[in-house]
């Protein structure tokens, strides 16, 4: 049971390092984009890019730079590289040099360019291996291994010796600015820790070398050892669903859409099933669902993001929680809805919201219990106001925090409520046996599903339903998608 936790939790945090980057540029040239909008092709001649982070200074060789986006107005420099890591901070090269075929070379200082695509190269350099995953509350993003030999923490039970390799997850949460934090570790036995280190930073060597001394108060989420082997690929032969039901659509830009699993549809029985539900989960109904795709996760800040540039929408407000990987709230029902319209056009796939059946088909993931885990609340399986999680009744958490259920779907409890197609009704005595929505005139409220951080756990049951006006927007409300099948 734990190697299956770990193991899908290592690919999904490996998912978060690839999903949202997709920068390959086989063209055999470096594509630099200076400020005025000026493009040159060539080389770059620069054997290594240093970059000063918050945590100590990163040299990235040449070879396996894909992107360099350079910051302005007081946005940091971001690197990425074709292994997927993502550093933030200050380049620290000030100029450029480069290499032009039939033209001559081109100096050019660091502070003129916006952007550089870094061709693939097929050159080798010295990697060093490194097991373990890094995610700092910045956003920052990478593969780095830990050097600290032991991490000790005080929990609610006293000093608590944790081996690196004795973890699965070590996720922290930020409770002031810099000042003070909670960290959780889950145990490879699943036991789960709560309380502070005694010491204030862990350090870690990046896959390049380079040493960082990470504070703590600026950690997210550290995966020690999820593959010996350094490979990624190996993820997806051991995982609890079938590899072949795993999607991610390419958009015509390169980069790649929300990672879907596909769902086999069939029959199952909607509503409250235990008696002491409301009265708009009953009386329960047999439904039958043809085959369908849905998010793993619930659409993330980093996705909805790019769907705002790239058409000018405004970008809904994070509450100063963070952006990047975490849920997106704040956008109401026809938001979700233009996203999965610009999604489709983008993927040339049928992306949409998942119906009212879809959603508790995906969420309960074959089970007929309460909750996806059994009938009794349990600690630290969501995000809740009574979960005894790290967030609990403050702020959302970064999506895959938690384990997922049965289908391998995240937050299906918890965490934020998620918009879903129908209108809605208050009982299921007319549902049609198909689950598709009733057809209706007028459409003065949707349903949104899941429950929140900011609910009580009873409401974040399997069944349990709640509505709002599409137009409206709330902290604790986003969205995930799905994609139809042919």
């Amino acid at each position: 049971m734990s190697l299956r936790f770990v193991t899908l939790s290592g690919l999904l945090l490996i998912l978060f390092m690839t999903a949202s980057t997709s920068y390959a540029n086989t063209t055999g040239y470096d594509v630099v984009t200076l400020n005025n909008g000026d493009i040159y092709n060539g080389t770059v001649a620069q054997p290594r890019f240093t970059l000063k982070t918050d945590y100590g200074v990163v040299a990235i060789p040449y070879a396996r730079m894909a992107r360099l986006l350079l910051g302005g107005d007081g946005e940091p420099d971001r690197i990425t590289t074709h292994f997927g890591d993502r550093f933030s901070g200050a380049l620290q090269e000030r100029e450029l040099t480069v290499l032009r075929v039939l033209d001559p070379t081109l100096p050019v200082a660091v502070e003129d360019i916006r952007e550089i695509q870094f061709a693939h190269r097929t050159l080798r350099p010295k990697i060093h291996r490194t097991p373990d995953i890094v995610i700092t509350q910045n956003g920052d993003n990478f593969s780095a291994r830990v050097i600290s030999e032991a991490l000790m923490m005080a929990g609610k039970t006293g000093m608590k010796l944790a081996q690196p390799a004795d973890i699965q997850l070590l996720d922290v949460v930020s409770l002031n600015e810099g000042e003070d934090y909670l960290a959780q570790i889950t145990g490879n036995d699943g036991e789960i820790v709560q309380g502070r280190f005694a010491l204030p930073a862990v350090t870690v060597e990046t896959r390049f070398g380079s040493r960082l001394e990470i504070p703590f108060t600026h950690l997210s989420r550290l995966a020690p050892r999820v593959n010996h082997s350094g490979k990624r690929s190996r993820f997806l032969s051991v995982l609890r669903v079938n590899p072949a039901d795993l999607i991610q659509d390419g958009m015509r830009d390169g980069s790649l859409g929300p990672y879907m699993i596909a769902l086999g549809g069939g029959s199952f029985s909607r509503g409250d099933l235990q008696g002491d539900g409301d009265t708009d989960e009953q009386p329960p109904v047999k439904i039958h669902l043809e085959p369908f795709a849905i998010g793993i996760y619930e659409v993330t800040f980093r996705e909805y993001d790019q769907f705002c540039d790239e058409t000018g929408r405004r970008k809904p407000d994070d509450q100063e929680w963070g952006r990047g990987s975490r849920p997106v709230v704040n956008v109401s029902w026809e938001d979700a809805k233009a996203y999965t319209e610009w999604l489709s056009r983008r993927t040339e796939q049928r992306y949409r919201l998942p119906t009212d059946a879809e959603w508790e088909y995906a969420a309960r993931a074959g089970t007929h219990s309460r909750y996806w885990w059994g009938d009794d609340a349990k600690p630290y399986r969501a995000n809740c106001a009574e979960c005894s999680s790290l967030w609990d009744g403050e702020k959302s958490a970064p999506v895959g925090r938690f384990p997922p259920n049965p289908f391998g779907l995240h937050d299906t409890a918890g965490n934020v409520f998620e918009w879903v197609e129908d209108c809605w009704i208050d009982n299921f005595s007319e549902v049609s046996a198909d689950g598709k929505p009733p057809l209706q005139n007028e459409c003065g409220k949707r349903v949104i599903r899941g429950g929140a951080w900011s609910f009580p756990v009873k409401e974040i049951r399997s069944a349990n339903r709640w509505r709002d006006f599409p137009t409206r927007t709330s902290d604790d409300t986003g969205f995930r998608v799905v994609r139809e099948l042919d």
